[in-house]
């Protein structure tokens, strides 16, 4: 298979069971980062970059009278959503494209409100933060999260421990490396703040192998940075507590000349 169909059979597969995509237990920072957004700037139109568990999605249609595009590359995904909430008046201003983050299948300036949880992680961040540009309207909201790098991990310990733990890892930024390299894809800096959620490595793996079918100890990196990985994430046992950036930004204007 190749990298996408990887990446499909994963979301499928994690979506059931909550660990990776929207997890039960950052829901709720979610839903009140991203309805503080909706209730501040009343977007008219909004994207979202992923179905997820399909909770974060219905909170933002029963609060918001936006109408909303759900681009989600899993077609089985979307059948299964759209079964389960038939009947739900909500569901009718949602819109599903199945396609692709990197090649988003929406207009230019289509969206008032871009919502991106959870799936930089494991694409090619430069090629969808560049389809997020052009799909938001100018002054359009660019609302993004997920998990980084403690500030001084400048050696990106964590980063390596999880590319040799989950084969589709891409990259974990600096919080101020993203911010640095959404700025360049001219996204101007709103607000953000960094919730810790505690985080078992060993059961990571552990889900990651039985999702990928290769047995595996945790990468022997956590036992030769352990001083490292307990002053950085507070590691006690195997669980750190791991940083989660919820942030805002929003699409700049061409500069006038």
């Amino acid at each position: 298979m190749g990298r996408l169909s990887d990446i499909v059979s994963f979301i499928e597969r994690d979506v059931k069971t909550g660990v990776v995509i929207e997890p039960e237990k950052r829901l709720p920072k979610l839903r009140e980062g991203v309805l503080d957004v909706v209730r501040t700037y009343n977007p008219g139109t909004i994207i979202k970059a992923g179905l997820g568990r399909g909770d974060l999605l219905m909170e933002i249609a029963r609060n918001s009278a936006a109408y909303i595009t759900v681009v989600e590359p899993s077609m089985p995904l979307i059948r299964s959503f759209i079964d389960a909430h038939a009947g739900d008046p909500a569901l009718e201003r949602i819109r599903f494209i199945n396609g692709e983050f990197n090649e988003l299948p929406v207009d230019y300036y289509s969206a008032d409100l871009l919502v991106s949880v959870d799936y930089l992680e494991f694409l090619e961040s430069g090629r969808v933060l560049d389809e997020f540009r052009r799909a938001l309207q100018f002054d359009g909201i660019l609302f993004i999260a997920g998990i980084v790098l403690e500030d001084e991990d400048i050696e990106g310990i964590y980063d390596d421990f999880m590319k040799a733990a989950f084969p589709l890892h891409n990259d974990y930024y600096l919080r101020d490396d993203l911010k640095t390299m959404l700025g360049l894809k001219e996204f101007t800096f709103i607000k953000g703040s960094i919730e810790r959620f505690g985080t078992d490595l060993a059961a990571l793996v552990e889900y990651f192998s039985s999702s990928f079918g290769e047995p595996q100890k945790p990468p022997a990196i956590l036992e030769e940075r352990r001083e490292d990985f307990t002053r950085l994430y507070g590691l006690e046992g195997t669980t750190i507590a791991e940083p989660y950036y919820i942030s805002i930004f929003m699409r700049e204007k061409p500069k006038t000349a």
